[in-house]
Formats: C-alpha cells, structure tokens, sequence
C-alpha cells in the first residue's frame, strides 16, 4: 500500500516542512522601514493654452491644447534601498529596487510598510 502512495506521502511530508518554514520578510511584520522624503516644487509655472495660431493664453476655440500649470514631485529615498517618486495628486507611486527592478506601488501599500522620517 505505501509502495502505491509513496508521492502522495512524499508531498504532504514536504509540504509540512515547507509550511514551518519562516520567512523573515514576512508581510505579517509590523515594523515599518523609514524613509527620507523630499518634495521637489517649481519656482514659477503658468496654466494656459497652447494653439496652431501661436496664441498662448485664453482658449479661443482655434486648435487649443490646454498645458496645466507644472505641479510638485515627491522623491523617497527608503531604507532598504527602494526610492519612489509621484507627482502631486496622484495615488500611484513608481519605484526602483536595490536592483534597479522597477514597479509600482500604490499609496495605501506603500503606507503600510514605509513611513517618512521627521526632519532632524
């Protein structure tokens, strides 16, 4: 009879051994890895209208693409050697690893496991 469920028998005897495994970068860690933020901002920038005509200003309904106003980045420099950086308003931040891996990340997440250092 074990000569017929030996596989099965070898799996679950694995997967025991699998399951009292610990990983230490377990999700389950509540410590949260710290972060320098700076936040980078234009000294001057203006909202208006680019048109075919040349004329950059109010919208004159002749071909206008509308260029908003430039707005401010944050840059974080974490701990474990990840940076990531958004613009103002948006929820997503994208992110490089120690390997230069890029991802994305999005702000809920990114707060549950970093937490920007107080300036010193």
């Amino acid at each position: 009879m074990i000569h017929k469920h030996w596989k099965k028998i070898l799996f679950s005897l694995f997967a025991l051994f699998w399951n009292g495994c610990s990983d230490d970068s377990s999700s389950d860690s509540k410590e949260l890895i710290a972060c320098d933020l700076e936040q980078i901002c234009p000294e001057y920038g203006v909202a208006g209208y680019s048109c075919d005509d040349g004329f950059y200003g109010d919208d004159n309904g002749q071909n206008c693409t509308f260029i908003p106003a430039p707005t401010c980045s944050r840059y974080y420099q974490c701990e474990d050697n990840v940076t990531c950086w958004a613009n103002e308003g948006d929820t997503v931040l994208n992110c490089s690893d120690k390997q230069d891996k890029d991802f994305s990340i999005n702000e809920n997440d990114f707060n549950s496991k970093y937490y920007v250092k107080e300036n010193e």
